[in-house]
């Protein structure tokens, strides 16, 4: 969803996310709070600002270009908003001014994690609104199925921009700290170095994602020790079982099937 002051209805820093039906949402919030430390609400709300319009003038440009060249039209829910972002920011200057610590482009993307984390909210509770105006991907009369999936697409959203963000924040911290260390160092030692810097920033991050690895595993266990009607009948049914969201069962198994993903004696416990 585009940013529509998502902020009005939940404090970026002390709003409360429930652990049900999602309990990834509240992790998801609570790593980008840690990310965007040190930021005020005022801050936040204008970065968030920006980034719309970041995505929204990318999605200009990339239309024109389309509709000059033939092509469909493009829609801006072909991608999620942190692809969309991936592909537009590097077109602006998003860095801090001399001697402030905000923002740098990891920033934009814990901000972005942020709103969707409100955006699935708003699915799961549709009497709230926005600016005077209830959620459009939501109608008032949704069942509760239908405002689960919605939700669930925005938490496989924000847990896209979150890791974007982590991603981002690591090689920030590496870059830096390469900085300080070889400033007055041979060729030789940087290249180490700069090697056990990006060893240990990878290490860090398969650890962060350890729970996310086991819930995989636990729900291809499950698809294979049944015979279901369809991908997304069982992805209905395991989803409760590993807490995660029905689509991102659904993407696992298909994943899965296609080969696209390592076995599961490969991955990290």
């Amino acid at each position: 969803m585009p940013y529509l002051r998502q902020f009005d209805q939940f404090h970026p820093f002390t709003g409360t996310v429930p652990l049900v039906p999602f309990f990834a949402l509240r992790d998801i919030a609570e790593r980008a709070r840690r990310l965007l430390h040190g930021a005020s609400t005022e801050q936040i709300i204008q970065l968030a600002e920006s980034i719309e319009w970041m995505i929204d003038s990318g999605l200009n440009r990339a239309d024109n270009d389309a509709l000059n060249q033939g092509d469909p039209p493009i829609d801006r829910g072909t991608h999620s908003d942190a692809k969309w972002l991936s592909d537009f920011i590097s077109s602006y200057d998003v860095q801090p001014p001399t001697g402030a610590a905000f923002p740098h482009r990891h920033h934009a993307f814990a901000v972005l994690a942020l709103w969707q984390v409100v955006d699935a909210l708003l699915s799961i509770q549709p009497d709230l609104d926005v600016i005077g105006h209830h959620v459009k991907d939501v109608p008032e009369s949704a069942s509760v199925e239908r405002q689960l999936m919605y939700a669930g697409k925005y938490v496989v959203d924000a847990m896209e921009a979150i890791c974007v963000a982590e991603r981002l924040f690591e090689q920030h911290n590496s870059k830096r700290l390469a900085q300080v260390l070889l400033s007055n160092c041979d060729d030789e030692l940087k290249a180490a170095v700069k090697t056990r810097i990006s060893q240990k920033a990878k290490a860090a991050a398969a650890k962060k994602h350890q729970p996310n690895h086991a819930a995989r595993r636990r729900a291809i266990e499950l698809y294979a020790s049944k015979n279901y009607s369809s991908v997304e009948a069982a992805a209905k049914t395991i989803a409760a079982q590993v807490f995660m969201a029905p689509r991102t069962v659904a993407k696992w198994i298909y994943d899965e099937r296609k080969g696209r993903t390592p076995s599961l004696t490969a991955m990290p416990a």
